[in-house]
């Protein structure tokens, strides 16, 4: 099965590290790339892995958050000293590699037999929790009084979330205040940046989630568009002709 390795370049070099032998094992890619850390605009590219080779299936437009981007927590570590770092409340989206968790939506379960990930309906009681204080910190759960250990959480039941993907940023022992409820969902228009999520048209929304494959270890890849190009001659990812 092919896979993606990811190699630790000459130290002085690359700021991207990892052990040599770090498989992740992903054949499918979702690389958004804006043009700075602080644009709001940018492309989503879908890539796919057959016989060893990234070949890329479909690219739409996206937004990210309203303040751009800042340096997430991934699964692997980036240190970039002189980018901006993600933060709770910041605005900004976070920028690293990612897996990608449960898909989420209005339609009954009975309807969603065609995703091939995890699947939660967004009801009126699905909530977010963003209150770093909280042992259900950067989760979805059900908002029942009863249990309830939360001063601050996201309602999931709104238009944006028709459709979407949890991004697992920050979310192994999630660290208090570095963000939390990150997703793929639907955008308010193009020119309009999100609060820390990546966004795009509801057609678009549902491409990826008829393409995404939870059995081909999917991973999230943002970064502004100089970082990628770094990013991609280190780790030998999909090469993509950035406009300058």
């Amino acid at each position: 099965m092919p896979v993606l390795i990811l190699a630790t370049a000459v130290a002085s070099a690359a700021p991207f590290q990892s052990k040599l032998t770090d498989s992740l094992n992903s054949k499918q890619l979702l690389i958004v790339v804006t043009n700075d850390w602080n644009s709001v605009g940018g492309t989503l590219y879908c890539f796919e892995n057959f016989n060893g080779k990234w070949v890329k299936q479909f690219n739409n437009s996206m937004v990210v958050g309203k303040n751009g981007l800042g340096i997430g927590d991934g699964i692997i570590p980036v240190n970039l000293p002189d980018a901006p770092q993600k933060r709770e409340g910041d605005k900004r989206s976070p920028a690293g590699i990612f897996k990608i968790g449960t898909a989420f939506g209005y339609a009954d379960y009975a309807k969603t037999k065609w995703i091939k990930n995890a699947y939660i309906k967004a009801t009126d009681t699905l909530i977010c929790v963003d209150d770093s204080k909280s042992a259900s910190y950067n989760k979805l759960v059900k908002n029942e009084p009863g249990k309830r250990d939360w001063n601050s959480f996201e309602h999931m039941h709104i238009k944006y979330y028709r459709w979407g993907l949890f991004v697992d940023h920050n979310s192994n022992n999630p660290t208090p205040g570095m963000g939390s409820c990150i997703f793929l969902h639907i955008w308010e228009n193009k020119n309009e940046g999100t609060d820390g999520c990546t966004a795009m048209k509801e057609k678009n929304i549902l491409k990826v989630l008829h393409w995404i494959d939870a059995a081909k270890h999917p991973l999230l890849i943002q970064f502004p568009k100089s970082e990628y190009n770094k990013l991609a001659s280190q780790f030998n990812l999909p090469l993509i002709k950035l406009k300058q």
